[in-house]
């Protein structure tokens, strides 16, 4: 016989203003179904989420309460009680209670010790457990990808992309992430429009970014977000950093009359940031210019020298290079899904490198 003691209290609606305030927590966070709050990070059942909805089970204070955070929902608004978690029970069981407590006045104690130690820690129960990897190039690159396209609140890491383009990134991406730190993403394609979305969702994850490499939530421009200082101080790690960065919010293109001149350049309206990536390109002899949102080369033999130290792990780029390199064709941007579905790149060894 086991006996488990969970403290946690549990948050009493009105009949039917559970579900009102799921719905409201679904429509702040823009989710088309309920099965969508599993993104943001809350490691429990769908089944159980269901029955939250259907006002089976009362819901957790912790989980209440995260999700008032992420949907901006102040809980003083709303008409709610506390209970300890077995409320529901206490009417029922208390003629068991007593019966049990007479039967067994030595296991008693002993009972609730046991459910005490085993019971989950309040506020922790839904967070996933990740990898916490040191900084090598593979989490450095990653760090590029997320200070290029990418935001960060407490709960969610998300990276935009072009749908059209970057698809096959986008999966290199989240076969990286669950490498380094043992979590599978989710992907979203915006209705209307060519923005992918790679999210992922882990509150440990985001806390381990925010502590170890002081990366702020919210506005990377407002919060001038740069490079991570442990990040700078390797040769090894800046160079995975800068192709990261490169690979999400950099291009590499036809410039002049019929594509005769070729660039790489990396855009943001970050100018700490946009600072840091010139100033190592320059460093390592490969970025001429510098103005208010770009800084790269025109100089094709320097763009040979990224593709040798530097490389890239997204086809958008890859295809564009290799063609002008090996076969003398500059092409569109809109030729580049013909190209990338060839088995020749479709088979390359990635971070790809001259």
């Amino acid at each position: 016989m086991s006996f488990l003691i969970v403290m946690e209290k549990r948050i009493i609606f009105k009949k039917g203003e559970q579900r009102e305030f799921l719905n409201s927590v679904k429509t702040n966070l823009n989710c088309t179904s309920i099965r969508g709050l599993l993104q943001f990070g809350f490691d429990i059942p769908y089944s159980t989420l269901k029955n939250y909805y259907n006002e089976h089970m009362s819901l957790p204070k912790s989980l209440f309460d995260n999700l008032c955070h992420i949907a901006k929902i102040n809980p003083q608004d709303l008409d709610i009680n506390y209970f300890e978690s077995n409320w529901g029970q206490i009417e029922g069981g208390k003629k068991g209670i007593r019966v049990t407590m007479k039967k067994y006045p030595r296991e008693i104690k002993k009972w609730r010790t046991l459910g005490m130690e085993n019971s989950p820690v309040i506020g922790d129960s839904n967070l996933k457990k990740i990898k916490e990897p040191k900084l090598n190039e593979k989490l450095a690159e990653f760090i590029g990808a997320y200070l290029g396209d990418g935001t960060i609140n407490k709960y969610q890491i998300r990276i935009a992309g072009d749908y059209r383009y970057d698809l096959e990134y986008h999966k290199y991406l989240s076969e990286l992430i669950f490498e380094l730190f043992g979590i599978k993403t989710s992907m979203q394609k915006d209705k209307g429009h060519n923005t992918l979305i790679t999210v992922i969702s882990s509150k440990n994850l985001c806390s381990f970014f925010n502590k170890n490499f002081n990366i702020t939530y919210g506005d990377k421009i407002r919060n001038k977000t740069i490079i991570p200082q442990q990040i700078m101080n390797n040769k090894k790690f800046f160079i995975a950093c800068l192709r990261g960065l490169i690979d999400t919010d950099g291009s590499i293109s036809r410039r002049g009359r019929g594509g005769s001149q070729f660039c790489i350049q990396f855009c943001s309206h970050n100018p700490f940031l946009l600072n840091q990536v010139y100033n190592f390109g320059r460093e390592l002899g490969i970025f001429t210019f510098h103005d208010k949102t770009g800084a790269g080369t025109n100089k094709w033999s320097n763009i040979e020298k990224y593709f040798k130290i530097v490389g890239s792990s997204n086809l958008r780029h890859i295809v564009r290079f290799y063609l002008r390199k090996y076969e003398n064709k500059t092409i569109y941007q809109k030729e580049i899904p013909i190209y990338a579905e060839q088995d020749l790149y479709r088979n390359m060894s990635l971070p790809f490198k001259i």
